[in-house]
Order: structure tokens, then C-alpha cells, then sequence
């Protein structure tokens, strides 16, 4: 890991036309977790307290950055339905994914994003965590 970076979080990194995030976190759960914080970042949402409803998202996939993806997308889904979601909890068991978030009412959006993409994912681990970049298609 860059010795100069958080522990976990997530940083943008300029990309020639699309947006890229490098995610790091201690363990792959909160990989995938900051990689949604960095997603609601980068779409600039503002969310509301009115809770909408409890979500249960089950997944599976060939490998963890097919999971990435797949949860990701379903995220822009919900954004596009003026939701976005709080993780209660998220659970990953080789290619399976489990998570339950609390869907809170989207007051607002200052970007638009496409998609995740695969365009150089790779999740690799480290001496102490994990990291990624991610490339979203604006």
C-alpha cells in the first residue's frame, strides 16, 4: 500500500474520459463498502432522512470484481430511483455476496454516471488490505 494514503477510504484519480477511484480498505468488506461511498461521492448525492424501505441485495459471481460491478450498478439502479443506500451489513463467501442497507430518500445529485466498469479492475491484496481501481463510464 502507498504509504502516503489512508488506511481505508477511497481517492479519485484522473482518468482521460472517465472517472476512476482507487479504493483501499483492511479487509474485502470494506473494499466494497468504500467503493460505494466513492461511488455516492463522485454522483455527489445528498441523502435525506426519510427512510424508503430495507433492501436485501444476494449475488452471485464468477470472481469479487464481478461483485464489485454487479453491486455498484444495482447501486446507480436505486440513485436513479431517488434512493441511496446505507450499508447495514455486507458479507462476501468466496463468489457469493450478501447485504442489507436501509434505503434513505435521495434529496439530490450533482453528476451522472453510467456504469461500473471491468476497464482495468483488479482487486488485489496486500501486506495490509486490499485495493482497487475502478473506472465508472459518465
Amino acid at each position: 500500500m502507498d504509504a502516503n494514503r489512508p488506511f481505508s477510504g477511497f481517492a479519485e484519480v484522473p482518468h482521460t474520459a472517465d472517472i476512476a477511484l482507487d479504493v483501499f480498505a483492511p479487509n474485502l468488506e470494506e473494499l466494497f463498502i468504500n467503493a460505494a461511498k466513492g461511488l455516492y461521492h463522485i454522483l455527489g448525492i445528498r441523502k435525506g432522512t426519510k427512510e424508503v424501505e430495507n433492501v436485501h441485495i444476494s449475488m452471485v459471481a464468477q470472481d469479487s470484481e464481478s461483485l464489485m460491478v454487479s453491486l455498484l450498478n444495482e447501486l446507480l439502479f436505486h440513485a436513479a430511483n431517488n434512493k441511496a443506500g446505507e450499508f447495514v451489513n455486507l458479507k462476501l463467501c468466496g463468489d457469493q455476496l450478501e447485504a442489507d442497507l436501509l434505503m434513505l430518500e435521495k434529496t439530490g445529485q450533482q453528476e451522472e454516471v453510467k456504469a461500473a466498469t471491468f476497464n482495468d479492475l483488479v482487486i488485489v491484496k496486500e501486506s495490509n488490505g486490499f485495493h482497487t481501481r475502478i473506472v465508472f463510464d459518465v
